[in-house]
């Protein structure tokens, strides 16, 4: 398991490069960093993939960028002396793909490419527009799905190939379509096209409200994933 890990941990440190997209990103004292320009702690962040000597040249950048940020670790690194002065923000547990199991069917649901950004915003919330652009949508490493109930969008989800992986992300049902199975049929969609992606692990971070979902779709926990934030 510390092998899957740490293949997660770098394919995490992945996700921040932004050169495709045009994105503000950088490796800085060999750390990667991204900033993706929406208030929110996790949207400026990096990723060290091990606990670093000193986390100042990481802080500067960071903090130039946003005044609320984090730094993403794995869960056994937390107390490392590095990141004193940090407090746990968001503990998000890590799913890897195991056996994967059919989409569950929703009758009338079709789930396809967005025809442009705005019908995946329109579920996925506007304000995250920096996430979701023409070039996003053209990017060879991104694949974004959306749900249709008879024609009308009610779902949506991301693919990303990160590494030697492929991160499945934004899954995301309007809210007076929930409870129907289609977050569940999204998602295994989407895992279909995160397993044409890479030979190597599908993985997706699932808050424990969604945790059944996925281990009913194949997955199993292996990690877990904490955003720390300046105390």
């Amino acid at each position: 398991m510390a092998g899957v890990n740490a293949r997660l941990a770098r394919a995490e440190a992945a996700l921040a490069d932004l050169s495709d997209v045009d994105g503000d990103g950088a490796v800085v004292a060999g750390i990667r960093c991204a900033s993706y320009g929406i208030d929110q702690p996790w949207a400026t962040w990096a990723r060290p993939v091990v606990p670093p000597d000193d986390l100042a040249p990481v802080v500067g950048w960071l903090s130039a960028r946003a005044g609320t940020w984090t730094v993403k670790v794995s869960a056994a690194d937390v107390s490392a002396p590095a990141y004193r002065g940090l407090a746990e923000w968001l503990t998000l547990p890590v799913y890897v793909l195991d056996e994967p199991v059919a989409a569950p069917d929703v009758p009338g649901l079709t789930v396809g490419a967005p025809r442009d950004p705005a019908e995946f915003l329109g579920v996925y919330g506007t304000e995250l527009a920096p996430l979701v652009t023409d070039r996003h949508l053209r990017a060879p490493g991104y694949r974004f799905l959306v749900g249709r109930l008879d024609g009308v969008t009610v779902a949506c989800a991301q693919v990303r190939r990160a590494a030697d992986t492929a991160y499945v992300s934004a899954v995301t049902v309007a809210p007076e379509y929930r409870r129907r199975g289609i977050g569940a049929a999204v998602s295994a969609a989407a895992t279909g096209v995160a397993r044409r992606l890479t030979t190597g692990p599908v993985w997706l971070h699932a808050a424990d409200g969604a945790a059944g979902i996925y281990r009913r779709l194949g997955y199993v926990p292996v990690d877990r994933h904490v955003l720390l934030a300046p105390r």
